[in-house]
């Protein structure tokens, strides 16, 4: 008998809920309001429809800080009645469950990108999602690395700017976030006296020094943390997603190859760029990817 898996992404804003065919592509799609206040009420819904789609094995994906492992999200701002609360223990309580994963969503989109490009286990890809916020997901031998205590590829706050921010909100004056995420990005126009949001400072950046000044800017925060990435780890293969690298892809091929000269030529020999071809769905195939490998 054929599993059904079915992938589950958590936001602080919406959930989505995916099954999917024996040959991995999406069979139904769902998403509804997360109730911030009220665990039990969405956790319901999602179960309804575990039971609705006879689904064998899942998968979820969860904001951090969390304990990946046992399902438990540690402290959000986004979610406040969900902090500390046992997902694993609760959803295995309520439906017949053969295993669960939980995953972050930078993570799950790095493992998408992986297996979408065709990477092997001898390689190695780097994921950045920069949209909003700026996040990262690394997979080595075909498997997310997680670092010792599930903090692995947390940038947003590595001090890889070449200035320091007076005014960075709750990010670090020098942190990745602040000067190559949308958002952060915004702060800096703000802070310059300019009520930009992202698209509006890449819409003015041929016409406005201070537009370009804080996207070029971006570009070489971003190029810094190319090469320390490939420094560390050579990747053969960068991915970048969200909606800043979507709707700007010269941004990121700038950056890439702004990136050269900050570390030795020859660490760029074979390697790959690609923008995430799978969009707001990348994160459910990761997570699927995850969970069907478990059997």
């Amino acid at each position: 008998m054929n599993k059904k898996f079915a992938a589950i992404d958590i936001g602080g804003t919406n959930v989505r809920f995916a099954t999917f065919t024996n040959d991995d592509k999406i069979e139904f799609k769902k998403k509804f309001e997360t109730n911030p206040n009220n665990y039990r009420e969405t956790v319901a819904k999602i179960v309804s429809l575990i039971k609705e789609h006879n689904v064998s094995a899942i998968a979820i994906g969860i904001p951090g800080p969390a304990d990946y492992p046992n399902g438990i999200i540690l402290d959000t701002p986004n979610l406040v009645d969900w902090r500390q609360v046992n997902l694993r223990e609760y959803f295995l309580s309520q439906v017949n469950l053969e295993a669960i994963v939980f995953e972050n969503d930078a993570n799950a989109m790095a493992f998408a990108n992986h297996k979408f490009f065709k990477q092997q286990a001898d390689d190695v890809t780097q994921f950045f999602t920069v949209s909003t916020g700026l996040g990262a997901g690394l997979i080595i031998n075909n498997k997310v690395f997680t670092g010792s205590n599930y903090q692995a590829q947390e940038v947003a706050f590595a001090p890889l700017a070449p200035i320091a921010e007076k005014k960075y909100h709750h990010l670090s004056p020098y942190s990745l976030e602040l000067f190559a995420s949308g958002t952060g990005m915004s702060i800096r126009a703000k802070n310059l006296g300019q009520n930009w949001e992202a698209k509006d400072l890449f819409n003015k950046y041929e016409s406005d020094e201070i537009a370009k000044k804080i996207i070029d800017q971006g570009i070489d925060t971003l190029a810094r943390t190319i090469a320390t990435a490939m420094a560390w780890v050579n990747p053969n293969l960068f991915v970048f997603g969200g909606s800043v690298s979507t709707y700007n892809n010269w941004f990121i091929y700038k950056a890439f190859e702004e990136a050269k000269k900050y570390t030795t030529p020859s660490h760029f020999d074979k390697v790959k760029v690609e923008i995430d071809q799978m969009g707001d769905d990348s994160a459910l195939f990761g997570l699927y990817y995850l969970i069907q490998s478990k059997f």
